[in-house]
């Protein structure tokens, strides 16, 4: 949502006006976030706002170093393969939870069974943990996790859940959704207040003896998070000085920020990137789709060269443009084909022979950070004669309207589950049997299934190539534009360069003052 100009001159002016930056003696950073945050566990809230703050509070086994692209020890200080279906962990000791308690193979094991008890429900239980078969003790520090299958990428899962808990508090919780208003982790921060009114406060855990370049210790000591809704409030408390930090800022209204001297504007590049998907099968009723030259015809008439100039940051524009629904940060990613190339007058033809010579009308679905990128795709579109009428809603309505099969057609942000290091997870998500799956395309299923199952690491790259060249080839769905983090801040805070980093742009604990 853009600034008209006359509320963006206004706030200027206010924001010259004032000398409110002041945080930096006090080493507390105010951060502007978009919506209430009532509990931080990700295991009942896995949004990417709740993961941003619950990977401070809570620790894996495993680590994902992005500048290496490489596991790193986490809460396990090594690691074995047993056999095809099961990891043995080795723990570090002396690790003490934010309350005191000292972490150890009993907490593991109750993560592991809590986590996979039928009594415990949550969203997405069967996506994220249904491949889990359970855990075993061996000893204080050893403990064996096993698969219901053989699983090539399980330490890479490992990397992003499950989040240990600290099984003698949690486990005498009479409702453990109340364990994310107070949560205790081993991560570099403590939450000391979890309120939906109130916002969120960190405090920094001197007690984090276990970092590296996979988390490293928090630089601040005191983290506030204020819930703010409205874009334009939290733009004007950036400019007087009420916030430290916003994200998710479009580089339009970033470039109004310039002037100001007190305040930065930093770029950096994620792994997050809107993406288009087509209803393939007709899942939706809408059979529009079903034929390959009009998802081709729909590719042709978007024209990304111009979106990423338009929509994100001249350095972020400079970058090439991703190849496939495989994005290069992760472990794996591998293609040999492109998508089609922007060619309106193709598109046309494409949709004259199969029998749509004046285009039709079809409905996108969108959300969030990407509502820009469908915006503007409906004027390219237009321009080949097809009409759309974008739905523009909340994620949970997204996520229930695709689930039921009701989306046609739908362009949205993916940052491959906050985060997942293996491009086994991008495969799934989109091309398992499911729910999610729009394409039906029983190939794609078993080239999935082969890279889990496949240990040589060069025969799973082969298996990608092939499964992304064939969603290229088949024109099931497309990248569409990268989608940088940009973030406005005060000029005292720098912001480092951690790799490919999450969709936020950053991470907590990295933030650190000049």
């Amino acid at each position: 949502m853009a600034y008209s100009r006359i509320a963006m001159a206004a706030v200027i002016a206010l924001g010259f006006a004032t000398t409110a930056f002041a945080q930096k003696s006090k080493d507390t950073i105010r951060i502007g976030i978009h919506q209430p945050v009532s509990s931080i566990d990700g295991i009942f809230d896995p949004s990417p706002q709740t993961s941003m703050m619950s990977r401070m509070v809570l620790d894996t086994l495993v680590n994902f170093d992005p500048v290496k692209k490489e596991l790193v020890p986490g809460l396990a200080e090594s690691w074995k393969r047993i056999d095809g279906k099961t990891l043995e962990f080795n723990l570090r000791k002396g690790v003490k939870f934010h309350n005191g308690d000292e972490l150890d193979a009993d907490d593991v094991v109750y993560t592991v069974n809590f986590i996979l008890d039928p009594e415990t429900r949550f969203r997405f239980k069967d996506a994220t943990f249904g491949w889990l078969a359970g855990a075993q003790k061996i000893d204080q520090y050893t403990v064996r996790i096993s698969a219901k299958s053989d699983m090539a990428p399980f330490e890479a899962r490992m990397a992003t859940n499950p989040p240990i808990f600290p099984s003698r508090h949690h486990v005498k919780l009479t409702d453990k959704q109340t364990f994310g208003r107070a949560p205790i982790g081993t991560g570099p921060y403590r939450a000391t207040q979890v309120d939906p009114n109130k916002g969120v406060i960190f405090e920094r855990y001197d007690g984090y003896k276990h970092a590296n370049a996979g988390k490293p210790a928090g630089a601040i000591k005191r983290v506030e998070l204020y819930s703010i809704p409205d874009e334009q409030t939290r733009l004007a408390k950036i400019m007087v000085g009420d916030l430290d930090l916003i994200y998710d800022v479009t580089p339009d209204v970033a470039e109004n920020f310039k002037a100001n001297p007190q305040i930065e504007i930093t770029t950096r590049p994620t792994n997050a990137y809107a993406y288009l998907m087509l209803d393939a099968i007709g899942r939706s009723g809408v059979n529009y789709f079903k034929d390959k030259r009009v998802r081709e015809a729909i590719m042709r008439g978007i024209d990304r060269t111009a979106l990423v100039k338009a929509l994100q940051p001249a350095e972020i524009a400079a970058m090439p443009l991703q190849k496939s629904m495989c994005h290069p940060w992760n472990i794996g990613c591998a293609q040999s084909t492109e998508p089609p190339s922007y060619d309106p007058a193709k598109a046309k033809q494409l949709l004259a022979e199969a029998g749509y010579p004046n285009g039709f009308k079809v409905t996108v679905g969108t959300w969030g950070a990407s509502r820009p990128v469908a915006e503007a795709i409906t004027g390219q579109l237009r321009q080949i004669g097809i009409n759309v009428a974008l739905d523009s809603m909340a994620l949970p309505a997204f996520v229930k309207k695709r689930a039921g099969g009701e989306l046609t057609a739908y362009i949205v942000l993916w940052d491959n589950s906050v985060g997942a290091p293996d491009i086994e997870n991008t495969a799934g998500f989109f091309y398992a049997p499911g729910d999610r799956n729009y394409n039906g395309d029983e190939e794609l299923t078993k080239l999935y299934i082969g890279g889990q199952l496949e240990f040589d690491p060069a025969k799973r790259i082969e298996i990608y190539r092939r499964l992304f060249d064939k969603v290229n080839n088949e024109r099931y769905s497309m990248p569409l534009i990268p989608l940088a983090g940009t973030l406005i801040h005060s000029s005292e805070l720098k912001i480092p360069a951690p790799g490919r980093s999450y969709s936020e742009g950053f991470t907590i604990n990295i933030l650190e003052w000049k």
